[in-house]
């Protein structure tokens, strides 16, 4: 343990201005250089943000607790505890383990080769066609359909599902848009009307109401866990997509190693998303006076951990601002770590896996135009895509 310093390094970084939000890497290497931990002025708080520090933290739950929330406001992080993400000790071991029972690989190979068909059917229908928003007709088109299939939505409400996991990741911010305030109400209003009888016999969501209706879990962690599968799983595997597709287009080298050597599209998957992480921060709340690196973050105090910051931190990875299907990115924190790791990471990486190998076995060449950059608070991505495949 190093000598405890007194004083934070402070930075005059506002990561939530719409230009940051846009563009962050060039604030993310300020807030890397500037220490281990540094003190943000917008919104005040303290925030980590290089590789070893970030992981560090993301594996420490007794010490920077989840419970009281990992947002800055109050719409974000009510109704606390009763939520997979917003949880901690047993509850949330209980809420994981009941989001996590379809999720794991072995579960997930039958419904593999169902994506996989629709994936190739929508790439051959857009090959040629000329220019398309690769936003809404390639990238979408899987998330909306297998969460909703497999989850066992009704289909009265879920076509606003987009509008609802957007709102909910903006909410996540210092600074709220009643816009997004009426949206989460209406997602909660949805989701407060399900039921064993409005959703899919045998479905995920079937599935926990009838574990509910045994006694294996509350209606309360029924709900929280369905609402684990419909809110974090769609707007993150939708951008996740979006910088895929765009890397694979701007670095044709590496989308020629890709048509040459498929057995590299999963490590393709993971470069992908360390390069471009989704999810840019959550935070946590000492739980004791918490050190990093000499530093310390005082009891009580609410931390950002960035996961974008990190997964570009040159002490860690080299060069890594550039796209390499080739590197080994299997430690990215893009999907967390330790008890908070991402539920639906493997489900995620079989969707781009497959549309990979579809544009792979089409043969395709790729071209993207300027994408158009979300602001969104939580999650980094573009609204618009301009691409083709010819």
């Amino acid at each position: 343990m190093g000598t405890v310093l007194t004083r934070v390094p402070e930075l005059d970084v506002d990561l939530f201005a719409d230009a940051s939000l846009k563009r962050p890497f060039d604030d993310y290497r300020r807030l890397r250089d500037a220490g281990p931990l540094v003190r943000l002025s917008h919104p005040e708080v303290y925030a980590i943000g290089r590789f070893v520090d970030v992981q560090a933290a993301l594996r420490a739950p007794d010490l920077l607790k989840s419970g009281e929330g990992v947002g800055f406001s109050a719409a974000f992080n009510a109704p606390r505890g009763m939520n997979v993400l917003q949880s901690d000790g047993e509850l949330h071991r209980r809420l994981r383990a009941a989001v996590m029972r379809p999720l794991w690989p072995a579960k997930l190979r039958e419904a593999r080769a169902e994506l996989k068909t629709l994936v190739v059917g929508r790439v051959a229908a857009l090959r040629g066609m000329g220019w398309f928003n690769a936003m809404e007709g390639l990238a979408s088109f899987l998330p909306v359909e297998a969460i909703s299939h497999l989850v066992g939505l009704p289909s009265v409400g879920r076509e606003r599902m987009l509008q609802w996991a957007a709102a909910t990741f903006n909410l996540i911010g210092p600074d709220q848009d009643s816009r997004d305030l009426s949206t989460l109400s209406e997602a909660r209003t949805f989701m407060a009307g399900l039921s064993e009888e409005t959703v899919r016999s045998g479905s995920w969501a079937g599935e926990l109401f009838a574990a509910a209706k045994d006694g294996r879990l509350s209606q309360v962690e029924a709900m929280a866990a369905i609402s684990a599968y419909v809110i974090p799983s769609l707007d993150t595997t939708i951008l996740a997509k979006g910088h895929l597709l765009i890397n694979l287009a701007k670095y044709p080298k590496q989308w020629a190693l890709l048509l040459q050597r498929p057995d590299l599209i999963p490590s393709a998957v993971l470069e992908g998303v360390r390069h471009d992480s989704v999810i840019r921060w959550f935070s946590r709340v000492a739980v004791t006076d918490y050190e990093v690196d000499g530093y310390v973050v005082p009891e009580g105090q609410r931390v950002m951990l960035l996961y974008g910051c990190a997964n570009r931190d040159e002490r860690h990875y080299p060069e890594p601002d550039r796209f390499d299907v080739t590197r080994d990115a299997r430690d990215h924190l893009a999907w967390g770590t330790g008890t908070h790791m991402c539920a639906g990471m493997h489900l995620a990486r079989i969707e781009m896996e497959v549309l990979i190998e579809a544009m792979v076995e089409a043969g395709v060449a790729l071209t993207a135009g300027d994408p158009v950059h979300g602001t969104n608070r939580g999650l980094f991505g573009f609204l618009e895509l301009p691409y083709r495949i010819d």
